[in-house]
């Protein structure tokens, strides 16, 4: 698959294993070109910063790193680090969630393999995550083969997620903006009178609902819910467009936990994250 993934009508190049402690996201990609020359576009700052991001001061073992991808700055700590194989490092992000990524590089009779592997504890933002990181690694793909990335809209990424999304029965997590307003789809292992009334009621514990339309449908057991609301023409850098994102957004977490019977308690430092995030080219 390369960077025409996202041109075209959306194709997964990846899989979501379901794990007993959570979940796994595998990507593998083939190559005709020489294990030493993929292994030097993961690691050289230079070719890194070109289809991921700036990475400061590089990947050492057992040293924290710091890594610019323009509207979104990560920090993390390499794990493990055999030159010319493999690489494994925690990815924290601004949300204040960690995940730890691994990377292989395996030498094939035609050339090379990249594997990727990324563990997550919990299913949030793993289906943005699934198209997300199908997007990194066509650019990978482009630099590889020296060429220049090609990026994708958020439309086209947006189709892309909601590819992984219905293959893999993971819910959407991110809320985002179109012409009308806000939108957020969530699904729920629960019926659709029972989301209802979770949604209601963590709407209104965070002063939400009177503009909003709420609609839910029951899907085999599975409910799907679907969140609209009016932003007064704002666009998705404006301070009350973030916020009403990232209230939404808390609200149907809030929404997940009364499901499962988990206590549930607003957080502020999660909501200013969440704001923060909205805010940042994120959308």
């Amino acid at each position: 698959m390369t960077e025409s993934s996202f041109l075209d009508a959306p194709v997964t190049a990846g899989i979501i294993e379901r794990r007993a402690d959570g979940y796994a996201l595998v990507f593998d990609r083939p190559f005709d070109l020489p294990p030493a020359h993929v292994w030097d576009v993961l690691t050289d700052p230079d070719k890194v910063a070109r289809w991921l991001g700036t990475v400061e001061p590089g990947w050492h073992l057992g040293k924290e790193y710091r890594l610019d991808m323009g509207s979104t700055k990560i920090t993390g700590t390499v794990l493990q680090m055999t030159p010319g194989l493999s690489l494994q490092f925690t990815w924290e992000d601004p949300l204040g969630d960690e995940s730890v990524l691994d990377w292989q590089v395996l030498e094939t009779r035609g050339g090379s393999l990249l594997q990727f592997r990324t563990f997550e504890d919990t299913a949030d933002f793993l289906a943005e995550g699934a198209a997300g990181w199908q997007g990194i690694l066509d650019a990978f793909d482009a630099v590889a083969a020296g060429r220049e990335p090609v990026g994708a809209s958020m439309e086209q990424w947006q189709d892309l997620r909601d590819a992984y999304a219905e293959e893999f029965g993971v819910s959407p997590t991110m809320g985002h903006l179109d012409a009308e307003g806000i939108v957020f789809e969530r699904w729920y292992a629960a019926e659709a009178g029972e989301a209802g009334t979770a949604v209601d009621r963590a709407a209104s514990d965070l002063g939400l609902g009177g503009e909003a339309s709420v609609q839910i449908t029951d899907d085999a057991g599975r409910a799907r819910v679907l969140v609209r609301q009016p932003a007064g023409g704002g666009n998705g850098g404006s301070e009350e467009v973030s916020g009403l994102l990232a209230v939404w957004h808390q609200a149907l977490d809030a929404a997940g936990d009364h499901l499962a019977g988990n206590p549930w308690h607003p957080s502020s430092r999660r909501l200013a994250a969440l704001k923060t995030f909205y805010g940042s080219g994120n959308l």
